[in-house]
């Protein structure tokens, strides 16, 4: 009987612990991709896969975006490193798709590109072989 008491008596104790700390696992990670997906510049990553094509892709894979400090200012260390972790997944995740977006965009451009190219010398030499 005393055993079981002394058990629940350290459940009482410790599991509000673990719930504090899934608490701020949570909210340390959804700040983070909130705030990231605010932060990440969509049109400069687009831009960067229209240009660059696939290094642009790889850039926005290999870089990883860094939260500013000053929102960290004055949390626990655990919520940081929670927060950073996360911030960093969410923000390389916008980026690569973003820049895979204009990558896509721009090789539907070039293709365009290149069949109105052939389209206007096919009818120039159509029309001058008359």
């Amino acid at each position: 009987m005393k055993r079981a008491v002394v058990i629940l008596a350290l459940l009482v104790l410790v599991v509000p612990f673990f719930a504090q700390s899934d608490d701020v696992t949570t909210k340390a990670c959804t700040d983070a991709k909130l705030d990231a997906q605010k932060d990440i510049n969509t049109t400069l990553w687009m831009g960067a896969g229209c240009l660059f094509g696939l290094l642009g892709v790889g850039a926005a894979y290999v870089i990883e975006p860094s939260p500013p400090a000053s929102r960290l200012l004055g949390k626990p260390s655990d919520y940081v490193a929670i927060y950073t972790d996360c911030y960093k997944e969410e923000g390389k995740s916008i980026q690569t798709k973003a820049a895979v977006k204009g990558c896509i965009i721009g090789a539907l451009a070039q293709v365009a590109f290149y069949i109105v190219y052939i389209a206007l010398i096919v009818a120039t030499v159509s029309t001058s072989t008359y």
